[in-house]
């Protein structure tokens, strides 16, 4: 019987069917001669396979054992690593637990070192004010007013650092000692201006008054503005004494001598009296701005009652509108001498264009509501 018709891919296919094996082997009635040596190759065949079998079936044996044993291996390894891993995270647990108590112990100590350095700061603060202090009253008592601006401006920042301290009372009394000594600088400044004005003696003390404003400057804008005022109605007291004491001197006809006897203050202001006051202060403008709200305040007060006048004269039309020109050049001679575009004055009135000059209209303004007398003169 040929070989082919024994291979183990005929006998494994999947529509295998033996007595169509079995017909196609003995086709022939001469191949039946051949039926012993077919039985032998299948009984051989089947021994193999039985073999073969019983060698997978052995294999499978040994496979399933060593998969156990593996098995029991990694039960045995996870039941060591479920321990470890519970150890870790216990471990991690406590780490957290320790870094959160660090960096809160972190945090207080730094919030200590914080606290430390304000205090101390404080303390050398409070140290330099004190001293400080002392030597402001030193020095005030001394008239060395340069040394005491200095001074006094150190003195007023410090201060300023212990507002929130004043509940202390230890602060409290030496804020109140520091602002009593405030007050008597300034009493202390305004009367030296006081009393060497009144003796005449600016020329001599003309150095120490200008280190005297420095004080005045540290003091703030309301002891500078104490003195500007002062000045001025101390330089314009004569003045109103003269044009308003007097109703000839006041009239309009000496207008001119109005004009004149500042001109005259100006010129003493210049030579005798400028190199006291800082320059910021812009004094001789504020002179020049209370003289002409003075004067202003004056020809509406005389305008008005030549007006009301029961004599039945009327107001000299001519008269009027030559101090009206006279009091327009006077203004006119002011602007040239303090309007600045660097400078605004406290007259200044801002348009939509330009700022208006500083002392436009300053005086000519009370002529205004009085010169229909004027039309009227020119419709008769």
């Amino acid at each position: 019987m040929p070989r082919r018709y024994l291979t183990r891919g005929t006998r494994n296919s999947a529509d295998y069917n033996p007595v169509d094996h079995l017909n196609a082997i003995f086709s022939h009635p001469s191949s039946l001669s051949s039926i012993v040596k077919t039985s032998d190759a299948l009984h051989t065949y089947q021994n193999e396979l039985d073999e073969e079998i019983e060698a997978l079936t052995r294999h499978q044996s040994v496979s399933d054992v060593e998969s156990v044993k593996r098995i029991r291996a990694a039960k045995d390894d996870l039941a060591e690593l479920f321990p470890k891993v519970e150890d870790v995270r216990a471990r991690a647990m406590q780490t957290e637990e320790a870094i959160t108590e660090m960096t809160a112990d972190i945090k207080r100590l730094d919030n200590t070192k914080k606290n430390l350095t304000l205090s101390m700061t404080a303390l050398k603060r409070l140290q330099m004010l004190t001293t400080a202090y002392e030597q402001l009253r030193g020095l005030s008592s001394s008239r060395q007013y340069k040394e005491c601006a200095q001074l006094l401006q150190a003195v007023i920042q410090l201060m300023a650092h212990f507002k929130s301290y004043r509940s202390i009372d230890q602060i409290a009394t030496l804020g109140r000692n520091v602002s009593d000594l405030q007050r008597e600088m300034l009493e202390q400044v305004c009367e030296d201006f006081e009393v060497t004005f009144a003796k005449a003696e600016v020329s001599q003390r003309r150095g120490v008054l200008a280190e005297a404003c420095l004080v005045m400057d540290a003091l703030g804008d309301n002891a500078r503005s104490r003195l500007i005022t002062w000045y001025c109605n101390t330089q314009l007291r004569e003045y109103r004494q003269v044009f308003r004491g007097n109703e000839e001197a006041g009239s309009l006809d000496n207008i001119s001598r109005r004009y004149a006897w500042f001109r005259r203050m100006l010129k003493t202001y210049d030579d005798e009296h400028a190199v006291m006051f800082p320059a910021n202060w812009r004094m001789s403008e504020m002179l020049a701005n209370a003289f002409c709200e003075g004067t202003r305040d004056d020809f509406k007060h005389i305008l008005s009652r030549s007006i009301r006048r029961d004599d039945g004269l009327s107001l000299d039309v001519d008269l009027l509108l030559s101090c009206l020109q006279e009091t327009l050049d006077f203004e006119h001679s002011l602007e040239r001498r303090f309007n600045s575009a660097s400078r605004a004055s406290i007259d200044t009135v801002s348009s939509d264009s330009e700022k208006a000059p500083v002392f436009s209209q300053a005086i000519s303004e009370a002529f205004e509501p009085y010169l229909s007398v004027w039309v009227e003169a020119q419709d008769k």
